[in-house]
């Protein structure tokens, strides 16, 4: 595929991700509603399956730059941007499709439960109060919240995997 070609699809691909946003298609995590799952990480993962692990990144830093210019916390969105972009990471770290899911799924949660302790202890600590109310302790708090990740990890990778696939029999997409 051509490089202009990839860069036209990581803009689409980044840009449907802000409006998943904007339409807020998303479903709050029940055992921590604060915590959504989220369509908008859908074109990102898009954009890495058809284009590569650079392009699925650039495609979710349009997506945190989008969030950010409409008034998003920076922080909220950056930690979007890591859950993605870790997944990524991790997906790509494996050849066998079951591997490379289970690597982006474990990095995924890996890398938000150090960003959930850097948040609630060092710039949140008001915050862990209240969430340690809603989730009855901190072992449960980090157990739900890998929970949430494994799941939506989970789901975001099996339905854009679904989606390439049936974007492949549809389309001739030229090889990465």
């Amino acid at each position: 595929m051509r490089r202009t070609v990839k860069i036209s699809l990581t803009a689409l691909f980044g840009s449907l991700a802000i409006v998943f946003s904007i339409l807020r298609l998303e479903a709050p995590f029940p055992l921590l509603p604060w915590l959504k799952f989220d369509l908008a990480e859908i074109p990102s993962m898009l954009a890495y399956f058809t284009c590569g692990l650079g392009y699925g990144i650039l495609a979710e830093a349009i997506h945190y730059i989008g969030l950010v210019a409409r008034g998003s916390n920076f922080l909220n969105a950056f930690m979007k941007f890591l859950a993605v972009a870790s997944m990524m990471v991790g997906y790509s770290l494996f050849t066998r499709t079951i591997h490379k899911a289970v690597s982006g799924i474990v990095l995924r949660v890996v890398a938000m439960s150090i960003m959930n302790y850097v948040y609630f202890y060092f710039l949140y600590p008001n915050f862990l109060s209240y969430a340690l109310k809603v989730a009855g302790s901190i072992e449960l708090l980090y157990g739900y919240t890998a929970v949430f990740n494994t799941i939506h990890g989970a789901l975001t990778i099996g339905v854009s995997l679904l989606l390439v696939r049936e974007i492949e029999k549809r389309i001739k997409l030229p090889p990465k």
